[in-house]
């Protein structure tokens, strides 16, 4: 998710576009109308000069058509289940777009498959910097670090 994160945000900075957060209908959360982000990270209204909405505002907004990828013009119903091989398109024709350097002739600009590694550093340390996560979430990181971590030299691996 950051990385995708990262990677709309330098679209957004580069097209003069606003960043919305919508990490609605997350498999970390059981409420599919809540947004994630703000459960896991502080609120932010700019990255870096761009304007962002990261709150439950999201569902209050109207995303204004076209859209890209052009999957989402389709009807709602149609939209609901969305096979592995449209998400792997969606992810080659977002990161064609971001690497052209060029904008889009759609309003929305769709960021919902995973960017991973296509993005620039810059575009990541930003990211990393711009957000916290909430302060009880960061109370257990540095709680964990402290009993786990601190008194070792590590090398950490994260395997899905």
């Amino acid at each position: 998710l950051l990385w995708s994160l990262a990677a709309a945000w330098r679209f957004a900075q580069r097209t003069g576009r606003n960043l919305v957060i919508d990490w609605r209908g997350s498999c970390y959360l059981d409420q599919p109308f809540i947004n994630a982000f703000p459960i896991f990270f502080e609120p932010v209204q700019e990255i870096a000069g761009v304007p962002v909405i990261c709150d439950d505002r999201v569902n209050q907004r109207s995303f204004p058509g076209p859209f890209f990828p052009a999957w989402w013009n389709k009807p709602t119903i149609d939209c609901v289940y969305r096979p592995d091989e449209q998400i792997f398109r969606e992810r080659d024709v977002l990161d064609q777009l971001f690497q052209s350097q060029e904008d889009s002739d759609a309003n929305t600009v769709v960021c919902d498959a995973c960017l991973m590694w296509r993005c620039d550093q810059q575009a990541e340390r930003e990211i990393f910097r711009s957000i916290k996560p909430r302060s009880e979430i960061q109370a257990r990181i540095d709680a964990i670090f402290r009993e786990h971590c601190e008194p070792y030299s590590m090398v950490g691996i994260h395997v899905r």
